[in-house]
């Protein structure tokens, strides 16, 4: 998530708090559910609750796909389910 790509602004991140207010001027919407890591689960619940959660606006959503794949979300380990919406209601829901 170090590579920066226009037009993106990482909302929710809990793992490292970053909690911002949503910005519906950014059309796309990623949320991403992920288990916690394996190696350090019981400290991860404890501080974070059972899930990293993952929220991430962008203008287009040719943005939105650039960062999913540099992050390789797609095939993560961790993935429980990733929701994209977009303008008009538009959802799309991947799962592992």
């Amino acid at each position: 998530m170090t590579d920066i790509i226009e037009g993106l602004k990482l909302i929710k991140l809990n793992s490292i708090r970053i909690d911002e207010p949503d910005d519906p001027s950014y059309p796309y919407k990623l949320e991403a559910n992920l288990s916690p890591p394996e190696l350090m689960q019981v400290a991860f619940v404890m501080l974070h609750g059972g899930s990293e959660e993952m929220v991430v606006r962008a203008m287009t959503r040719e943005a939105l796909d650039q960062f999913i794949e540099v992050n390789d979300l797609r095939r993560h380990p961790r993935l429980r389910r990733m929701i994209i919406t977009g303008p008009k209601g538009t959802r799309e829901e991947i799962k592992p």
